[in-house]
């Protein structure tokens, strides 16, 4: 069983920005994602497609900034499960909450 601070369910950008975010506020984060890999639909679907609306990128191609994303949260060691799915989130207690995964179970303050 895996123990997080916070659960993040999809691995696209926000995601990944998310545990950047609570990097910064000393929170463990472990993200869950139904694709095989990190970076969601940019890097599913279109990965050689530009991104015009990034700031501080004039343009930049949606692969490269998910690799930049993984790049930024790698300091803070988040977990990834891939290739699985959430379809039930339990509430154990207050403070508890869990996560029953295909292969893999989480227990966590907040899924976000």
């Amino acid at each position: 069983m895996i123990k997080t601070d916070i659960c993040i369910i999809g691995a696209g950008p926000v995601g990944l920005f998310a545990v950047f975010e609570a990097g910064l506020l000393k929170m463990r984060c472990h993200l869950i994602d139904a694709l095989p890999q990190v970076g969601g639909q940019l890097a599913e679907i279109y990965p050689h497609k530009p991104i015009y609306d990034i700031p501080g990128y004039p343009v930049i191609k949606a692969q490269e900034l998910v690799n930049k994303l993984i790049e930024q949260i790698d300091p803070f060691r988040p977990g990834y499960t891939l290739g699985e799915r959430v379809d039930h989130c339990f509430v154990k207690s207050t403070a508890l909450l869990w996560l029953p995964l295909e292969g893999t179970a989480v227990t966590c303050k907040v899924v976000a």
